[in-house]
């Protein structure tokens, strides 16, 4: 189980975009407006029942409102989430960790941000 892929198949059935068009697992193609998740930090372990990862939600736009819009839209939706189940996740707890954060610019002058949300989860596939 990929939690970043998980959570992203999330927040596309919540209407925050398409998977694979808008929303991407760990990187965004090029000149592309939309988000992408990465799982960041946490232990990865299979043998522990509940596990604990954070993931970085990047929002790409050429505008730079659009990007902000769509975390802060996200941060309301997520924040303080508990018993929620994805597709292969029991998730307990997701809590937004500080705030939006203004990454970078890049090459294509797309303004780039960041959400960061720790999740509290366990492997509805695994036996515990």
């Amino acid at each position: 189980m990929n939690i970043a892929e998980d959570f992203a198949k999330y927040i596309a059935d919540a209407g925050f975009g398409t998977l694979g068009t808008d929303i991407f697992v760990s990187q965004i193609p090029d000149s592309t407006n939309g988000l992408w998740v990465e799982r960041m930090g946490g232990q990865q372990n299979n043998y522990v029942p509940i596990e604990e990862s954070a993931i970085n939600i990047y929002s790409a736009n050429t505008n730079a409102s659009s990007s902000i819009s769509v975390l802060e839209d996200i941060k309301s939706f997520v924040h303080r989430m508990h018993t929620t189940t994805t597709q292969d996740t029991f998730v307990y707890t997701m809590l937004v960790i500080g705030n939006i954060e203004e990454v970078s610019r890049d090459l294509e002058y797309m303004k780039i941000y960041k959400l960061t949300v720790q999740l509290v989860y366990r492997n509805t596939s695994l036996i515990s």
